[in-house]
């Protein structure tokens, strides 16, 4: 027996099939990411000298 989608559901489907959607989804990101980039820098260097200090390495 096979169930058919309300027609929402199947645009919603229909949309997110879309090749624009990575594309639009990875500008956002580069966006946000260019916005917070000096947190993320520092975020990065603390997570790496916490992980040498600990003796991890």
């Amino acid at each position: 027996m096979t169930r058919t989608l309300p027609g929402h559901a199947r645009a919603v489907l229909r949309r997110g099939g879309d090749p624009l959607v990575p594309l639009l989804l990875l500008a956002v990101g580069a966006l946000a990411a260019a916005a917070y980039g000096h947190v993320l820098t520092w975020a990065m260097i603390g997570g790496l000298a916490g992980y040498t200090l600990s003796g991890s390495v």
